[in-house]
């Protein structure tokens, strides 16, 4: 009986989703789902990585600029028959027409490792950017994968995951689920939290598999959960998101408006920022049974993406295509960006400091949308533009 009424969510689910223009419950189309977005070292610094359909790219994160290739033998810039410089972009048009909804992941200093939507973990040689070598996987790949140690767990679109050593590509173990995975596991010590549509929350030793706890969510687990002080924190598509124990158990509820699709933010004063589909941001306190601060309806749409804590400020970025800065302390609408031509944004944002490896003058807010000429864009921390960069 719950495995019929799992299944009839699922194809909820997925009519909704065919509704929303997103991907999941089918093959993955062109123009659905949204861009996976990551970081990756490349020539000892610190690069962008977008992957989206069926290009994947490395940028530098000062301009947006496509990464040049470089030889290793004399450091020279690579060029094509046309004497053009050769950048990095992997054209899943020459690959088999792959497409990308997974974040390249760097394997040594000359390969990476793209799992695709066409059932494969492709082996890349990052300098001539040529594929090596196509593992098959059981299943199309909608997210991104989790590297630890010497093992990569590979989340399927249509249901379990799998964790394959980076020594010999041999698989090690198969967690099953009764639908897909859509967001990235999370590793806390030896034990991976998976999330799933089929409304549980796993959580199984990373060495070998075995199943140490599930949690029933009462609906769709589309995201991953933030784990901190000691618990893990995560929405469902039942309306409600959730404080559980590392040992399992459900130790507090919050009724939001809508469906939970993003991960949330954290503060020093243990705040939690929650977002829904209904537009609203929610400010709770994890010290105190999620007990409510603030609950404001900020955008005009939905909000996928799960938000991002600076400053004195919490930023969320919406379907309806704009930006918002919040005021921390009660919510209270700041600043908002609004994208040309307010294309949707899905994609969780990503926020860059600079550093030693990162070469920026200034922090960067990557915010990612599904429109072709504006596929990732770059704000100050203040709002302010700095790049676009465009497939």
């Amino acid at each position: 009986m719950k495995q019929a009424i799992r299944s009839r969510m699922v194809l909820v689910i997925c009519l909704v989703l065919g509704a929303l223009n997103l991907s999941g419950c089918v093959g993955a189309r062109m123009g659905v789902s949204w861009p996976a977005i990551g970081l990756i070292d490349l020539y000892g610094e610190t690069h962008i990585t977008v992957a989206y359909n069926n290009d994947v790219a490395i940028l530098s994160p000062a301009n947006g600029a496509p990464a040049r290739l470089i030889s290793p033998i004399d450091g020279e810039v690579l060029r094509d028959s046309q004497n053009n410089p050769r950048t990095w972009i992997l054209r899943g048009s020459e690959n088999d027409g792959s497409q990308f909804f997974s974040a390249p992941i760097r394997l040594d200093d000359d390969t990476v490792l793209i799992a695709d939507n066409n059932k494969r973990l492709l082996k890349v040689d990052s300098v001539i950017l040529e594929v090596q070598r196509a593992y098959p996987l059981d299943d199309k790949v909608l997210t991104n994968s989790l590297v630890a140690d010497d093992t990569i767990y590979v989340p399927f679109q249509n249901g379990g995951l799998s964790a394959i050593s980076l020594q010999d590509f041999r698989l090690k173990w198969k967690l099953a689920t009764d639908a897909g995975v859509w967001a990235q596991p999370l590793l806390v010590d030896d034990m991976l939290i998976v999330p799933s549509i089929d409304h549980f929350l796993y959580a199984v030793d990373s060495s070998t598999g075995a199943r140490l706890w599930t949690a029933d969510l009462g609906g769709a687990v589309a995201s991953t959960p933030l784990h901190a002080n000691g618990r893990l924190y995560v929405g469902s598509f039942n309306k409600s998101f959730f404080e559980i124990s590392l040992d399992g158990a459900i130790m507090s509820t919050y009724a939001t408006q809508n469906w939970v699709w993003g991960t949330p933010a954290i503060d020093e004063y243990g705040v939690i920022y929650v977002a829904d589909l209904s537009g609203y941001v929610h400010a709770l306190d994890s010290e105190n049974g999620l007990r409510e601060r603030w609950s404001v309806q900020i955008a005009e749409r939905g909000i996928r993406a799960g938000p991002l804590v600076y400053g004195d400020r919490v930023i969320v970025a919406s379907r309806d295509g704009k930006v918002y800065w919040l005021d921390r302390r009660d919510g209270q609408l700041l600043n908002a960006r609004e994208i040309d031509e307010r294309p949707e944004l899905l994609g969780d944002m990503m926020l860059l400091e600079p550093g030693a490896d990162l070469t920026i003058d200034e922090p960067l807010l990557l915010v990612s949308s599904v429109h072709d000429a504006r596929l990732l864009i770059a704000f100050g921390v203040d709002g302010r533009q700095t790049w676009v960069y465009p497939r």
